[in-house]
């Protein structure tokens, strides 16, 4: 029996698609090749998934007083865990200003089971900056929206969660959003902030999850004013992943036994051994 068990585990083995080391739909980081020439108006690039997201729109420059930038993250004068390679995608928006980073999540959102997370990191609360998650078509109304200034930290349009989230100040600021759409209506949402202060935020959404948008203004124009934000990725809920795959195993392997040599056979002698131990 230990012979077909290993049998049917090597068929089931044999059955399933190979599946991607980690399930990730799609990465880009600031350390992509196509922003070797810096975050400009239609740039494109990405780590793994090609297709993942579309270009960049980026809006409201204004040269020394709004614009965007490949740096590092240190500039902001806290730590440079959000880098890839020694970057992040840099934005600033000073008094009278706003710079506005837009980009889909292609090719047409969030199916449900997916999540697409990305990091911010903020020093200075003056101004204002944050992030919006936006729906299917330009009309709709944003999903999601975090925002910085005030000297707080606070969610807003979503559809539970809202508020400040709390406004303990630390210079070393690094908050990862992840947005999980759960089926064809809505969706939770995470922050889960690190650095000098680490707290933990959920709620949900309404809606499905098609772009975002990134925005930084009405600073005082400080290097620790900027908005830094980087390492977007889309991937599948892992239980999606692991039931296909247990799935495909189970029937590959099915198959095998019915078809390997002598296993009907030998159910059959199974059968009549124990009709024989019952008379």
């Amino acid at each position: 029996m230990r012979f077909l068990f290993s049998l049917f585990l090597l068929a089931g083995l044999a059955g399933v698609p190979s599946l991607p080391a980690q399930a990730v739909l799609g990465t880009d980081n600031a350390s992509a090749g196509a922003y070797s020439g810096g975050w400009n108006n239609g740039s494109d690039g990405f780590i793994t998934g090609e297709g993942a997201y579309g270009q960049w729109f980026l809006t409201g420059s204004n040269p020394g007083a709004a614009g965007f930038q490949i740096a590092s993250v240190s500039t902001l004068g806290g730590s440079s865990t959000l880098n890839s390679n020694g970057v992040s995608f840099g934005m600033f928006g000073n008094v009278g200003n706003q710079a506005d980073a837009y980009r889909f999540i292609d090719p047409s959102g969030l199916s449900s089971g997916q999540t697409f997370s990305i990091q911010l990191a903020v020093n200075y609360r003056n101004g204002y900056k944050g992030f919006d998650l936006r729906g299917e078509t330009a009309g709709d109304p944003t999903l999601f929206n975090f925002n910085v200034g005030g000297d707080d930290y606070t969610v807003n349009n979503a559809a539970s969660g809202n508020g400040s989230i709390g406004n303990a100040y630390s210079s070393d600021s690094i908050f990862t959003l992840a947005f999980t759409q759960t089926s064809s209506t809505g969706g939770s949402w995470s922050i889960t902030r690190s650095g000098g202060i680490s707290d933990f935020d959920t709620g949900t959404y309404s809606g499905v999850a098609r772009s975002f948008k990134l925005y930084v203004g009405g600073t005082d124009g400080n290097a620790q004013d900027f908005l830094f934000v980087n390492n977007l990725a889309t991937v599948p809920e892992p239980s999606v992943v692991g039931l296909a795959g247990l799935a495909a195993l189970g029937l590959a392997g099915r198959r095998m036994l019915r078809q390997w040599p002598g296993v009907s056979s030998m159910r059959g002698g199974v059968r009549q051994r124990r009709a024989a131990s019952r008379a």
